[in-house]
């Protein structure tokens, strides 16, 4: 008998997928620099292929493709007073050292180490165009175009950088990202400010994500009951053919 299940198995899955999304956007709704991301899928399908001996072709297999799309879109601004958070508005990432690499981020809640260097909240160093940035000092100050003075010394210049194609992006938590494409290397960023004593927000929709998680569970429930009503109908079919 055939297993309802399986014909509802494909819609039931891009849902799932679907829901984890928003459960994570909405999640991060106020997690600085995230961004929101969906689910998106493509259908590929193997070629017709027949089998040695002349016997009969082997069915084509159709797959479905899964893939996230992160919406880049710039979000609100915060104003928190403290020099050591920068915005960038417009196009471009701040580039951190990791342990794991190089990632990108547009969240610029910086602060100091012990050793006086410039670091994300999880003590990450952030680069500049010549390197990590020491500031051991008492007067920080961080200009629009990235420059950075320290006691009016010039000691340093933020690293902004951009990508061609954002599609290479990948998550990488903590609203970091990395680029799984070598060829698809950094550019320089165009078009941006800094802005000192900010940090950017989280582009995250919550009444957009609300609205879409309920359509989403009506769609699942729909699913539900198709399947059940197949189920049914394949029951009686059974008895009757009895």
């Amino acid at each position: 008998m055939l297993n309802s299940s399986f014909i509802t198995l494909p819609g039931k899955y891009v849902l799932e997928r679907k829901m984890e999304a928003i459960t994570n956007n909405l999640a991060n709704a106020s997690t600085a620099g995230y961004k929101s991301s969906r689910p998106s899928f493509s259908i590929s399908s193997t070629e017709t292929a027949t089998t040695e001996g002349g016997g009969p072709s082997l069915p084509q297999t159709t797959f479905t493709n899964l893939d996230f799309h992160i919406h880049f879109d710039e979000a609100p601004l915060v104003q928190t007073g403290n020099g050591l958070d920068v915005a960038i508005q417009g196009s471009g990432f701040f580039v951190v050292s990791t342990e794991d690499g190089v990632v990108y981020t547009r969240n610029g809640q910086f602060t100091l180490n012990k050793d006086k260097k410039l670091v994300t909240m999880d003590g990450s160093p952030v680069m500049g165009q010549s390197g990590e940035i020491t500031l051991d000092g008492k007067e920080i100050v961080i200009e629009g175009n990235g420059s950075v003075y320290l006691d009016k010394r010039v000691v340093g210049t933020l690293k902004i950088v951009d990508f061609k194609d954002k599609t290479t992006l990948r998550n990488q938590g903590k609203s970091c990202f990395v680029n799984t494409d070598p060829d698809n290397g950094e550019t320089s960023a165009g078009k941006f400010v800094l802005k000192s004593g900010f940090y950017e927000t989280s582009n995250v929709n919550v009444m957009g994500e609300m609205v879409e998680m309920m359509s989403a569970m009506r769609a699942y429930e729909s699913y539900t009951k198709v399947e059940q009503a197949l189920n049914d109908v394949m029951t009686k079919l059974v008895d009757i053919a009895r």
